[in-house]
């Protein structure tokens, strides 16, 4: 019935659909250079997160603010540190969050990406991508 769909939509976790990527989550270190993301970048990663000395989640950079630095630094940009000009408020969620409310959050702050933060550590990394097939495939 449409009211059992609804409540299974109600009830989808962020850990319901995430995804599974064999190769991990990329990050890189908030010391390291910016030619190290690149590197990353081109494997198709929309999002690198940058960890700190402690490990925790230091801030995010994408594509864009890549490209933002290049412009604004030249190639000077390739030899400077991630945390020059990586996004430091970061939107995080949990694997038992909603789905649904994370995915208003995507929309409502313009962002594809949310990293999965459970007990202080990098659980993994969602994205709108992941939200879409998911309900996609319950369709």
């Amino acid at each position: 019935t449409q009211e059992k769909r609804r409540r299974a939509y109600d009830d989808t976790t962020v850990n319901d659909v995430k995804g599974r990527n064999a190769d991990g989550i990329f990050h890189v270190k908030a010391a390291d250079l910016c030619a190290k993301l690149l590197i990353i970048l081109q494997k198709k990663i929309g999002l690198v997160l940058i960890i700190d000395a402690d490990g925790g989640l230091a801030g995010v950079i994408s594509e864009r603010d890549v490209i933002r630095a290049i412009y604004e630094h030249a190639n000077d940009a390739l030899n400077m540190p991630p945390d020059a000009f990586m996004v430091r408020d970061v939107h995080t969620c949990k694997n038992e969050d909603r789905a649904v409310d994370i995915a208003k959050v995507m929309a409502e702050r313009r962002i594809r990406h949310v990293p999965i933060v459970d007990d202080g550590y990098l659980a993994g990394m969602v994205s709108a991508t992941d939200i879409v097939k998911h309900y996609a495939s319950k369709a």
